[in-house]
């Protein structure tokens, strides 16, 4: 029997994301994978089968129900899954022929290749990961080529993302590529709002690929 691909890994999204947040990513890695020259029709073609079952309702709670079935196993545990073929940030293929592990990079632009895990919210609707304070700089790329990065201020910080401030307003879904002392990240851009001052705006995350620069410490070991 093979193994049910995962298409929320493929859509880069979280399996409790509302239909929104999919249509929205699906367009973003579509629109993505055809200014990438390079990259072929199977990648657009992938994403197409993810987004069919996905942006279905009943496909996906259909699909659901078979990825993960009240006394089973979870699918991902069952094999790996095709990840993109290329890097989220600046498109270039990465032309890895198997998994990717945790210290993969872009060659290019040097953003992590690895999906940041997906961190389920509990059923009362709360996270089970509640975002640490934390006030540190952080370098910001929101488009590549970019010469030198934007300097933001974290603000908290968990397992699926962060809230930083920087002078750059960003827009919803815009993908960013984040580098502090604590992790490597692309991220989604969740939301924006202004901040104390009218020239710096506050701005929530979601990681789509994350690398800690250590395995241990006071955040890592607290919460994996």
């Amino acid at each position: 029997m093979s193994a049910i691909p995962d298409y929320y890994r493929i859509l880069h999204v979280q399996p409790d994301a509302p239909a929104a947040l999919i249509h929205a990513s699906y367009r973003t890695l579509l629109q993505r994978v055809l200014n990438a020259t390079s990259v072929g029709s199977r990648d657009a073609a992938l994403l197409d089968e993810a987004y069919a079952v996905l942006g279905d309702e009943r496909r996906r709670a259909a699909y659901d129900r078979e990825l993960m079935p009240p006394h089973g196993p979870r699918a991902e545990e069952a094999a790996d899954v095709m990840a993109a073929n290329a890097c989220l940030f600046c498109g270039t293929p990465h032309g890895l022929q198997r998994s990717i592990e945790r210290d993969d990079d872009c060659g290019r632009c040097g953003s992590p290749l690895c999906p940041a895990e997906r961190h389920r919210l509990e059923y009362s609707g709360q996270r089970m990961l509640s975002r640490i304070p934390k006030h540190r700089g952080i370098n910001l790329y929101v488009t590549w080529p970019q010469p030198e990065p934007f300097v933001a201020e974290m603000r908290d910080l968990s397992l699926n993302g962060m809230q930083f401030t920087a002078a750059v307003r960003l827009q919803a879904n815009q993908i960013v590529k984040i580098d502090c002392a604590e992790l490597q990240a692309l991220a989604r851009v969740a939301h924006t709002a202004t901040a104390d001052s009218l020239d710096r705006w506050t701005t929530g995350v979601e990681f789509l690929t994350l690398r800690f620069r250590q395995s241990r410490g006071s955040f890592v070991s607290a919460h994996v």
